[in-house]
């Protein structure tokens, strides 16, 4: 291969030879430069997704800080019912609007499944805090992250009033 390229090249002008030589040095520098933007559009979106987690993570931290210091609005168990107590702390917390449902768990006793919506971590972790503390255990947690809004979520609990094990 090489032998015929070399005689193809020898069969040509010094005009073509050169301006072969400029077209090869050409598309070696197209290539070059679509890499070098490549890479910088490559490090560009992982510095972004890096200060995301970091912002993220600066949010949980501030959030265990707030649970480590004893903020406490919670309802005790007082003899109410666990989808009263849990219906009124996620109200408390998140507002009707993105209370999606709280349905009993079929075979489970005094267990709800509760689905927010449109949560912040900030508005998930308080209403986890408030079940913890009402004397009712968090069984299942599913955090869906939403596509086109990170900062929200669409969460899933199960929780077991204090009767259930």
């Amino acid at each position: 291969m090489k032998a015929a390229i070399t005689a193809w090249l020898g069969e040509r002008s010094e005009r073509e030879r050169r301006f072969l030589a400029v077209a090869v040095a050409g598309t070696l520098l197209v290539v070059a430069l679509q890499a070098g933007v490549m890479l910088a559009r490559g490090v560009t979106g992982a510095r972004a997704r890096v200060e995301s987690q970091r912002r993220e993570l600066a949010t949980v931290r501030r959030l265990a800080r707030a649970l480590e210091q004893g903020r406490r609005v919670t309802a005790t168990a007082d003899g109410t019912p666990l989808v009263t107590r849990l219906e009124t702390a996620a109200l408390r917390v998140v507002g009707r609007e993105r209370l999606a449902s709280m349905t009993p768990v079929a075979g489970a006793p005094d267990t709800v499944a509760l689905r927010l919506v449109g949560t912040s971590l900030d508005e998930t972790v308080r209403v986890l805090h408030e079940v913890e503390d009402g004397d009712a255990q968090v069984q299942k947690l599913e955090l869906i992250k939403h596509p086109d809004d990170p900062a929200r979520f669409d969460v899933l609990l199960e929780i077991a009033g204090n009767g259930a094990s």
